[in-house]
């Protein structure tokens, strides 16, 4: 368990954020598909990454992914391209819970062989026929990013038709993005995505700062007062959608970008109730809900379909969290509806984040306004952000463990 303590004063600091795990989890694939996994420089030392990397490199025949669903839906899609060799892609049983079926079915029609069982998936690599497929509402973009980074190896590319309910879009053109920058051709438009027949090549690819992570210096800066924090290698390289941090924190923070990163400030003021649609960015939410409750304003935030597929039901899990804390709540299919009120102090009793990197990650800046927070599992972070509850001390909250 950790006990979180408020800063004595604004917090001034300059943070390393880690590498983006998304960006870093697909060029570790294009990589291994070029024959040549250490080209991606700047690895962060996120467990999902770490075990991603590991697999890639080793190519054993049980493939387990640990509680990472990126890590297991990427492995999935490789092992099918592999040419003769047989796999069980696998992982916890709270991974293997979570929805593939949709992945694994997608792969089949374009020619791959492989079988679900209780232990996970049996796959069988062979060359692919690819060609046409429609995905309607996928509840991750991960299946369509897990279908592209291995449609160059198809024998007729991939044309992708997306219809339905897109969630999470902008990690799909990072996919493409990542994908170009290793020499294929790739084109993602608005419900179409087109993969021609190609190779990969061993370009040397530097994984950028995480904004992901950044949401949640966006948070602390918001909640205390007089605050500066230089996230630094942190700006907008057009590859990452949590970007948008910048924009739906801007009632409560000031950005100002610098040679050496991003200088993230306090600013005063914020409004009664703060709206945002997260369709492309949920993994945002967290952090957002928890600052508006921070603050005492009042939230209407939407798009939030998929989130009760994640680690945790993100929904459900913010909710009781905030209740738990005097909000006033409300969840209605993909809404989410905080009211103004002040928070109280954090109970004695310690918070659960649900085997949820993200839910520790957003609860632990509360303590700058509710005292004394403790959250138990605090290892849970090393799933994005193991540095994080040292970033936190240098920052000037104290932490005990």
């Amino acid at each position: 368990m950790v006990t979180l303590h408020p800063p004595s004063g604004p917090v001034r600091a300059r943070i390393a954020l880690p590498g983006s795990k998304s960006v870093a989890n697909r060029a570790l694939v294009c990589a291994a598909l070029a024959g040549e996994t250490s080209v991606v420089k700047g690895l962060p030392a996120a467990t999902d990454t770490r075990i991603l990397q590991q697999l890639l490199q080793e190519r054993p025949a049980r493939m387990h992914c640990g509680l990472g669903g990126t890590t297991l839906r990427f492995a999935l899609a490789w092992a099918a391209v592999q040419e003769g060799e047989e796999r069980l892609v696998t992982g916890e049983a709270a991974l293997l819970a979570r929805p593939h079926h949709g992945l694994v079915q997608a792969l089949c029609e374009l020619g791959a062989a492989i079988d679900t069982t209780a232990s996970g998936f049996v796959v069988k690599g062979r060359r692919l026929r690819g060609g046409p497929l429609v995905l309607d509402s996928p509840p991750s973009s991960q299946f369509l990013s897990a279908l592209m980074l291995v449609a160059p190896s198809f024998e007729q590319g991939l044309e992708l038709r997306w219809t339905g309910r897109q969630l999470s879009r902008p990690y799909v053109h990072m996919t493409a993005a990542v994908m170009q920058a290793f020499g294929v051709k790739v084109e993602a438009n608005e419900d179409v995505i087109r993969v021609l027949p190609g190779t990969y090549a061993p370009e040397t690819f530097t994984v950028p700062p995480d904004w992901s992570a950044a949401a949640f210096w966006f948070q602390v800066a918001a909640l205390v007062p007089g605050s500066e924090l230089l996230l630094e290698g942190l700006r907008d390289d057009g590859l990452q959608g949590d970007a948008q941090a910048a924009v739906l924190f801007a009632p409560w923070t000031t950005t100002e970008q610098q040679g050496e990163g991003l200088l993230v400030k306090h600013r005063s003021g914020g409004k009664e109730q703060h709206r945002s649609d997260l369709r492309d960015t949920p993994d945002l939410f967290q952090p957002l809900a928890m600052t508006c409750a921070g603050r005492g304003e009042g939230a209407v935030l939407t798009g939030l379909d998929n989130l009760h597929l994640k680690e945790s039901d993100r929904l459900a899990a913010v909710q009781e969290a905030l209740e738990r804390l005097g909000a006033q709540v409300q969840v209605e299919g993909g809404t989410f509806t905080l009211e103004a009120g002040q928070l109280s102090t954090a109970p004695e009793a310690p918070f659960d984040p649900q085997h949820d990197h993200r839910m520790a990650m957003s609860l632990a800046p509360l303590a700058a306004v509710c005292g004394a927070l403790r959250i138990t599992d605090p290892e849970v972070v090393a799933k994005s952000y193991p540095a994080f509850w040292r970033h936190l001390e240098q920052a000037g909250f104290r932490v005990e463990r």
